[in-house]
């Protein structure tokens, strides 16, 4: 029988798709990353935001703003997750300096916020979203993709409950955040359903092990459970 010829468009990649692609590639070949997942509560974040947005702020933060502050938070404690990881050695870095990834037509970019743990959550606020504006209207420059040691990947607002990311070298780490939903939860001995998302804490084998990636993700479980520590 005959093979019959199928018909299909061609679509070159675009120059910020081949980029990624090797970026990509490099990551998975070259980078030695494993995986730990937590399901945390995030009513009382919840509760805070609600009362944020009635405070009458020039800028109400957004849950991913508070999350980026929360693992800024955690990072000051936990240093080496914040790091360029090479073959010979791993770079803490100074400053704490977090990227987060904004879909656009390009593809996915990855603005960085610099010293993330020093600024308020208004401040934060505001320079994430002229950051996500300058990505979707490709107008982000290169050098507002540098210097970070830790990167951020929100899939919640479109329905993902978790998954893993991909870690981009050189840094030590990725948080992949699901959507926040009902989970059943034990609190005061009761099985009750939660407001609460998966986390999950992608790390360079190289620069961490499980027990250190353990240590971050209860640490920053902890800042969700007090979110007071975000300040305003």
């Amino acid at each position: 029988m005959p093979r019959q010829e199928e018909t299909f468009e061609v679509v070159e990649y675009s120059r910020a798709r081949k980029n990624i692609a090797a970026h990509v590639a490099r990551s998975v070949n070259e980078v030695p990353q494993f995986h730990l997942r937590t399901l945390v509560d995030m009513e009382p974040l919840m509760a805070m935001r609600t009362q944020l947005k009635g405070a009458g702020l020039e800028r109400v933060p957004s849950y991913n703003d508070m999350i980026l502050k929360a693992v800024a938070l955690t990072l000051r404690e936990h240093r080496r997750f914040c790091a360029w990881v090479e073959d010979e050695e791993v770079k803490i870095l100074d400053s704490i300096n977090i990227s987060f990834a904004v879909s656009s037509e390009q593809g996915v970019l990855m603005p960085c916020v610099r010293e993330a743990d020093t600024k308020s959550l208004v401040e934060l606020a505001t320079e994430t979203a002229e950051l996500v504006e300058l990505a979707r209207t490709g107008k982000l420059r290169a050098s507002l993709q540098m210097g970070a040691g830790f990167a951020i990947s929100n899939l919640g607002p479109v329905g993902i409950d978790s998954f893993a990311p991909i870690v981009s070298p050189p840094q030590a780490g990725i948080l992949g955040v699901g959507s926040i939903i009902p989970h059943a939860m034990v609190v005061d001995g009761e099985v009750v359903a939660r407001q609460s998302v998966h986390m999950t804490l992608v790390m360079d084998h190289r620069s961490s092990d499980g027990a250190d990636g353990a240590a971050f993700l209860v640490t920053l479980s902890d800042i969700f459970g007090e979110p007071e520590q975000l300040g305003a």
